[in-house]
């Protein structure tokens, strides 16, 4: 029985093998399969001269084109805030007050001491020979003035009246609060507070010699902030400094539209400047791929099959780059090429591809 027993099992053991080799030289062959049947599905695009939009970016910093840093002009405690930081105020409208009681008090005292140099002046206009004060010589009411110290009395009143205005605080201009740190009851912090009209600003951003030649007095720019590089605020250049630093560097400014109030004071910003360049090359970005580190892109050849070639980026903008064959490889390119912009990472030269059908 035992001896029946042991030749079952080693056929069983050597069966079960077989199969097992059957089954990955079939796994294998539909894995084979399965790749001779992937294809090389690609875009591409004719090429033809055409504007470009040569595109130059500079980092910069916003400075509002108006601000003001806010004092009072008259000591006291405050009595009164009208306003938080980042409030928005129109002008004249009040930002904050001062006790007024003192400056009421120097304002009472200086029209009773007017009234009393009122009555002096009669005097000495009276002792000059004068009955009649309305037809008094200029020089003489001058020195009447003087004696009795009318004209003493009236500066005083004009600087107490200025002493009261001053313990309102007013927006000279219509902007948002910042660097609010006061209290009320407290002596106001010198300076009380910082306006900032938020509608337009100035950035300034350099450039390198070699660029400034596409900058000029009026051109359009666009800025956008680092935490919304996506979305640009439009400018316009308002001043070229005629001076290259010990960087290379010559500084610009440009006035931007804060549209929709996202922008602040001292924001980093980069600045994109864009000039026009007619009749080149140019293809989407990624028809250029790096191969042995060397700029590549590849174009419909016969049979629709991929031709490797040679490129050098002349220049390039957010989505496009301007291309010009790579004379030192023998590469060639001419308008009317059909070059490939998509699926194009893994191809080689002669790679057999299929044009994606609109």
């Amino acid at each position: 029985m035992k001896l029946y027993f042991l030749p079952l099992c080693v056929a069983v053991i050597l069966w079960g093998c077989g199969h097992d080799k059957e089954k990955k030289r079939e796994d294998s062959e539909a894995a084979k399969a399965e790749y001779v049947a992937e294809r090389n599905v690609v875009d591409t695009v004719v090429l033809r001269p055409r504007n470009f939009n040569k595109q130059i970016v500079g980092n910069g910093k916003l400075r509002a084109v108006t601000k003001s840093v806010l004092r009072f002009a008259t000591a006291g405690d405050i009595s009164e805030i009208c306003v938080a930081n980042g409030q928005s105020v129109r002008q004249g409208e009040v930002i904050a007050r001062l006790d007024p009681r003192s400056a009421q008090l120097r304002l009472e005292q200086a029209h009773q001491t007017l009234d009393k140099a009122e009555i002096d002046r009669v005097d000495a206009l009276i002792s000059f020979g004068y009955s009649d004060t309305t037809d008094v010589p200029k020089e003489r009411r001058r020195v009447a003035d003087i004696r009795s110290g009318y004209a003493s009395a009236v500066n005083s009143l004009k600087q107490a009246e200025i002493d009261l205005m001053n313990t309102t605080l007013k927006a000279p201009f219509a902007g948002k609060i910042a660097n609010l740190q006061s209290k009320v009851y407290e002596k106001p912090n010198d300076p009380f507070c910082t306006l900032i009209d938020d509608r337009t600003f100035d950035v300034d951003f350099n450039l390198l010699e070699s660029e400034v030649g596409f900058v000029a007095v009026g051109q359009t720019v666009k800025t956008a902030s680092f935490n919304r590089p996506d979305h640009y605020y439009d400018g316009v250049v308002t001043q070229i400094n005629p001076l290259v630093d010990d960087k290379g560097q010559i500084n610009v400014r440009a006035k931007v539209n804060n549209t929709d109030g996202k922008l602040l004071e001292g924001m980093n910003v980069t600045v994109l400047v864009e000039n026009l360049v007619r009749g080149q090359l140019a293809v989407p970005k990624s028809a250029v791929v790096i191969r042995d580190n060397q700029e590549v892109l590849f174009r419909l050849g016969p049979e629709n099959k991929a031709m490797w070639t040679y490129v050098n980026v002349v220049m390039s903008n957010s989505d496009s780059h301007v291309v010009a064959p790579n004379l030192d490889k023998g590469a060639e390119l001419n308008a009317g090429d059909v070059i490939i912009t998509s699926g194009n990472l893994n191809l080689a030269d002669g790679s057999q591809v299929e044009v994606r059908k609109p």
